[in-house]
């Protein structure tokens, strides 16, 4: 349908002009002025004009597109003469492609790449929409539903902000969010906290997420000297154990790491993400030196291969000081 607007004045004319251009383009507009139609471009509106029509445009047509075109696009995708593979998928046949996507989300935050932030940003939106919309064909909820859930958390959580408490930092605000969240999902113990973090989290974050859960109920040590007392009592446990514990003790250690790196506030998952991006990197530039020296890197002894590494350690260090 076309688009009407009135009340156009010299203060908002330019706000209307912008929003025009940036919807529809330097397109041809339709416009009342003093009882006489006449056509004018985007950029010709002044201000004076009574009416303004903007011309209906095709949805495949449309320069840029909002939530509703996006839900359209979605209904068109899965009607019964819609795309064969959009109809066919489930809420199972696609849960893999929602990790892959944040995933790749979170790989472009990494790398700092706002361009393909918006992209991938765009992709995880779309599993989102994709489960509302086979959800709302299959009865279970709607769009609606979704939005109005989101919505209601946002109010109910943020009681420092839509409420009457005061939060002066981050950490107070956070307290808060957790106390609303407990009440609102009727938490009873710590212990059904912790049963209803995702099992399907990644095993660091996963323990990440329990601890805390500990913490607050007070089992936890006065400070990280106690984590480090207990990766020294993991560590010799494992090395003393045999074939059938060996997991197990492994285990134990990786879960008294998260711990001590809870203490300094630092995301274990991150941390070991930043440590194979270093390692890959390092390990390219040995694999490459050697190589430059007519060499491959089975012919090299450990030694020879660890001097290299260090060498490389060594050069990113300075490199790093010197940015």
């Amino acid at each position: 349908m076309p688009l009407v607007i009135d009340g156009i004045d010299g203060e908002n004319a330019e706000k209307v002009k912008a929003k025009l251009l940036d919807v529809y383009g330097e397109v041809e507009l339709t416009v009342e002025k003093d009882g006489e139609d006449e056509t004018i471009s985007v950029s010709e509106i002044k201000g004076d004009e009574d009416v303004i029509i903007a011309p209906s445009v095709s949805l495949v047509d449309c320069k840029r597109f909002d939530f509703s075109d996006l839900e359209q696009i979605m209904h068109r995708l899965r009607a019964d003469d819609g795309c064969e593979w959009d109809r066919a998928q489930t809420h199972e046949s696609i849960r893999i492609n929602l990790i892959e996507e944040a995933y790749e989300l979170v790989d472009a935050i990494d790398q700092k790449d706002v361009a393909a932030m918006k992209e991938e940003c765009g992709d995880v939106l779309m599993q989102a929409v994709f489960h509302a919309e086979i959800a709302q064909k299959e009865g279970e909820f709607s769009y609606m539903d979704v939005i109005t859930g989101l919505c209601r958390k946002l109010i109910d959580r943020h009681t420092h902000i839509f409420g009457s408490n005061h939060a002066s930092n981050a950490d107070e605000a956070l307290v808060f969010w957790e106390a609303a969240k407990k009440k609102e999902k009727h938490y009873k113990s710590a212990s059904d906290q912790m049963d209803r973090v995702p099992k399907n989290f990644p095993a660091l974050l996963y323990a990440e997420k329990i601890q805390k859960y500990a913490k607050k109920v007070g089992f936890d040590w006065d400070d990280v000297s106690g984590a480090y007392q207990k990766i020294a009592e993991e560590t010799e446990e494992l090395k003393n154990a045999d074939d059938a514990h060996r997991m197990e003790e492994g285990g134990d250690l990786l879960f008294a790491v998260v711990n001590a790196l809870r203490f300094y506030k630092v995301e274990p998952e991150l941390a070991l993400r930043e440590a194979n991006k270093k390692f890959m990197r390092r390990f390219s530039t040995v694999e490459s030196e050697v190589k430059a020296s007519g060499r491959e890197m089975k012919d090299c002894t450990l030694d020879e291969l660890d001097a290299i590494w260090n060498k490389v350690k060594e050069r990113e260090k300075q490199e790093n000081e010197n940015a």
